[in-house]
């Protein structure tokens, strides 16, 4: 049983198509009986004009073809169509005949449908064709009209451009030519790069014959040169393959002169500046140094007493007459040392007079050394330690690359006590100062500890000395240093240089500005210093 779409839809398609009855169905005949909404009604009689209404299925399209209804066996009354596609077992066996009937606007249809194996023959004319009351089941269709223009060439030429440009395919930009370039590379260079040293001995790992040890294993995973030519041997598909290395093992004329090899001498000369040895200084003389030796603490509880066999006190450090905090050109001092630091673990006191932070009676002063690691934890309202809280915050803007290459960082600083309780620690661009009398505190929970990363770094390389100069003057105004602005508004508290007396009142550079830090630190490593000294290092 077929359904009554399938057979309007044959009936449809036999107006079109009968080739025995020419001009059945022309397409003056498809515009009388379209449909289009006009003055907001449906109408048929479309013009050119006037907006095709189409529908999903033809059902939709003819509703009058099901107004005339028979009764079934049953009593169900259903549309005469309906009952025809119910008898019907296979729309192929069914033969669709028209007939034209009368002329002109007279004409009209006779429409058959026969099917043998279903023993159906029935005239359904009188329900598919029934002029302006029911049109013809064919509005669904669009009909296609060949027309010609002509056109005189003479007076065409004469006002026309014959020259059309816009129908040659538009050329593609040269950064996308690029893009696509660098697009292909990457999806044809082997994904994963060649281990050339594997047995831990520095460079790389060679055959007898100096070639690399693991190329032809290389080959066979990746080269399309290779699957080519060893197919049975080949780890990897031809179309799964990527440009060989090597040209002297490409074996295969096709990939012959189109190899990693190939790409890189083809890009070889222009990239001279970045490949070119750097130049060996001439003429620069080797350091000696000047001593046999050093003094070695082996560890930082170890150290040396300085006492004055003479009087009682050192110069200078009689604790009931400290003339290093008188605020005049005798105050003062300056510690230097060399130190080389041995592991990433050792804290302590490097240098010190007194003890500046005992709860009772604290004078003096301290050079330390103090470790941060990078999960140390912190007291702060959003991380949980320093490593959150540098990589969160941007903490220092990181210029220092803090716990980008190592998980903890070594610092020094200079404390003292000169009746308030100061250290050497900066401001920063993403932090303050602390005001006169609050120093960040080491394995302490307040919430400005985290402060200590803005003490004077040392690099952590074990091999190198430091010169450290940690310097207190009094004559800095220290405690008048804060909230102080530019002439251009310029906030000094988180300006590193400013704390370190480089930065005057006015936002100029000088030497000593008698502003910022009485206590600072400052290094320099004997590497660097040789190299400005003019030595071969």
């Amino acid at each position: 049983m077929v359904t009554l779409e399938q057979l309007l839809d044959k009936i449809a398609e036999q107006l079109i198509l009968d080739p025995n009855e020419s001009g059945v169905v022309t397409p003056t005949v498809v515009r009388d009986n379209q449909k289009t909404i006009r003055n907001g009604t449906l109408q048929l009689n479309r013009t050119n004009d006037d907006r095709l209404v189409l529908y999903q299925k033809d059902i939709e399209a003819n509703k009058k073809d099901l107004l005339l209804t028979t009764t079934t066996e049953a009593g169900d009354e259903i549309s005469i169509l309906q009952s025809i596609a119910d008898r019907i077992t296979d729309i192929d066996n069914v033969t669709i005949t028209i007939e034209s009937v009368g002329e002109g606007q007279d004409a009209s249809f006779d429409v058959t449908i026969q099917s043998i194996i279903d023993n159906l023959s029935e005239e359904i004319g009188f329900i598919v064709d029934t002029g302006n009351s029911n049109p013809l089941n064919v509005s669904q269709f669009i009909p296609l009209e060949k027309t010609t223009s002509v056109v005189q060439t003479e007076q065409a030429e004469e006002f026309l451009d014959t020259n059309i440009y816009e129908l040659l395919p538009t050329s593609d930009t040269r950064q996308n030519r690029i893009n696509r370039f660098f697009q292909e590379l990457n999806a044809l260079l082997p994904p994963i790069e060649p281990n050339f040293d594997d047995d831990g001995q520095l460079g790389v790992d060679r055959l007898e014959d100096g070639t690399w040890i693991g190329s032809v294993e290389y080959s066979q995973n990746n080269s399309i040169a290779y699957s080519q030519d060893n197919p049975d041997d080949s780890n990897i598909d031809e179309e799964d393959a990527f440009i060989h290395r090597l040209k002297n093992l490409s074996t295969g004329q096709t990939n012959q002169n189109r190899t990693i090899e190939d790409i890189y001498n083809t890009i070889l000369p222009y990239l001279t500046d970045i490949l070119e040895d750097p130049t060996e200084l001439e003429g620069l003389p080797e350091y000696k140094n000047q001593s046999n030796g050093y003094l070695q603490f082996r560890n930082l509880n170890q150290g040396i007493i300085i006492r004055n066999t003479n009087k009682q006190f050192v110069e200078g450090l009689d604790p009931s007459n400290l003339t290093y905090l008188t605020p005049d050109e005798t105050g003062g001092f300056t510690i230097t040392m060399w130190v080389r630091f041995l592991d990433k673990v050792s804290s302590g006191t490097l240098f010190n007079f007194g003890n500046p932070t005992r709860a009772e009676n604290p004078f003096g002063f301290k050079l330390e050394t103090y470790v941060v690691n990078k999960n140390n934890p912190i007291s702060h309202n959003s991380h949980n330690n320093f490593g959150e809280l540098v990589e969160a915050n941007n903490y220092l803007k990181n210029n220092l690359e803090l716990f980008k290459f190592t998980n903890s960082e070594r610092f020094v600083r200079l404390v003292i006590n000169d009746g308030v309780l100061r250290d050497s620690h900066t401001g920063n661009p993403t932090l303050s100062k602390l005001t006169s009398g609050l120093i960040p505190t080491i394995g302490g929970t307040s919430s400005d500890d985290y402060r200590l990363l803005s003490n004077q770094l040392i690099p952590e390389d074990f091999n190198e000395w430091y010169f450290i100069c940690a310097s207190f003057n009094p004559i800095v105004d220290e405690d008048g240093s804060f909230d102080i602005t530019g002439p251009n508004d310029e906030v000094y508290d988180n300006e590193h240089d400013f704390w370190l007396n480089h930065i005057n009142l006015d936002s100029t550079y000088t030497t000593f500005s008698e502003l910022g830090n009485k206590c600072k630190v400052e290094i320099i490593s004997k590497s660097d210093l040789l190299r400005a000294r003019g030595f071969k290092v």
